[in-house]
């Protein structure tokens, strides 16, 4: 099917998860499944198996009966692929949403992969780490285009771009940086969300997984609490890797801060904008695994001052950042602290001008439309 501009594209999305909403990457879908049913385009989501989603336009797959343990299931899910070309060469655009998984859609002859980060630097040098950044650049190579969105990436695939490149720009043929954006209707100061309390709160918006580093913002609030009482630690976000969680526990209790690191859970994504207007200061600590943060991002847009690692996609972006260590986090913490009014509003003018939601749709949009209308063997 040749795709003529004024006529409305058929696009699957291919990924892990999606519904029910948890983490960014899932955000980033539900953007931009928006955005193209704005524009008149119809979307499916293809994604791991879940008792509870209802929603028509997904499709949730089950593994393979020859998986292993549910933890390599990111690893398995896209075996279940292989029956599916049928059905998958009906659409105009495959959107693939890890380089894994663009292996077993090769054949397709308009496929988009998408970079959420870098997953290969929490061990440089290791095996795993070598077999996934081969996964990544055999993607790289083979995909109709590539929407990284983060710098880093990029360089990973030799491209020579430096943190803070232009946004929204074509750096190779078809190869584009497009950072994550925000909502800025949405993500505005608005009244506190209650569930946080009376104290003031230093935010950690981060899914329990060691890469998100829960860890280090515990290790570097134990360097500066004194300074910072009567400040709590606040994470929000699910349990993610067995154990992780448990042991961030014990780390702030061995520290003596039990009575003031608090684990809150998940909060729906349509209540964060009330938890970062809740906050004093919001930090992301990652130590690997990141690109452009949306938790970040939407921090930024609400006014809150945000301090961030230096790591990955985070040094494109406006946060007040530092190393990933403790000394150096807390440090940052502390500037951040002093300073938050002032910070806050910097951060929340450089968010709103550049990483708003406008700039990313029209971008997507006109790459979805190029790609579809490519002519390919199929359509001659």
């Amino acid at each position: 099917m040749l795709f003529l501009g004024a006529l409305a594209m058929r696009i699957a999305h291919i990924t892990y998860s999606y519904q029910p909403i948890t983490g960014g990457a899932d955000v980033w879908i539900e953007l931009l499944r928006a955005v193209c049913a704005k524009a008149g385009h119809d979307t499916i989501v293809y994604q791991r198996w879940h008792d509870h989603v209802t929603d028509p336009g997904v499709r949730c797959l089950r593994p393979p009966s020859w998986a292993p343990a549910a933890r390599a299931e990111f690893w398995t899910l896209p075996f279940s692929l292989l029956s599916l070309r049928s059905e998958l060469c009906r659409y105009d655009v495959l959107v693939v949403h890890y380089p894994n998984y663009h292996r077993f859609v090769e054949w397709h002859p308009r496929t988009v992969l998408v970079s959420h980060g870098v997953f290969w630097d929490d061990r440089p040098g290791a095996l795993r780490s070598r077999i996934k950044r081969a996964l990544a650049r055999r993607a790289y190579r083979t995909a109709t285009a590539v929407v990284a969105n983060d710098t880093f990436f990029l360089r990973e695939m030799g491209v020579p771009v430096l943190p803070g490149h232009t946004p929204f720009t074509e750096v190779a043929p078809l190869r584009f940086y497009v950072p994550n954006c925000v909502d800025t209707d949405r993500f505005r100061r608005t009244d506190p969300h209650p569930a946080l309390g009376a104290e003031p709160v230093i935010l950690v918006p981060r899914n329990l997984y060691r890469n998100r580093g829960v860890h280090l913002a515990i290790d570097a609030f134990a360097l500066c609490a004194r300074d910072l009482a009567p400040a709590q630690l606040v994470v929000v976000g699910r349990e993610g890797q067995p154990g992780y969680g448990e042991e961030c526990r014990s780390r702030a209790y061995k520290a003596g801060l039990a009575e003031r690191v608090t684990f809150a859970g998940p909060i729906p994504w349509q209540e964060m904008p009330a938890v970062y207007s809740a906050a004093e200061l919001t930090v992301i600590p990652t130590v690997s695994g990141e690109g452009t943060s949306l938790a970040a991002l939407e921090s930024m847009a609400c006014g809150t001052a945000t301090v961030t690692t230096n790591v990955a996609g985070l040094a494109d972006l406006p946060s007040l950042q530092c190393a990933p260590t403790p000394s150096a986090l807390a440090e940052a913490m502390l500037r951040g602290w002093a300073n938050r009014a002032a910070i806050g509003a910097q951060q929340q003018a450089a968010v709103r001008s550049t990483f708003h939601l406008g700039n990313w749709s029209a971008t997507w949009l006109r790459i979805l439309e190029d790609v579809a209308a490519l002519p390919t063997d199929r359509d001659t």
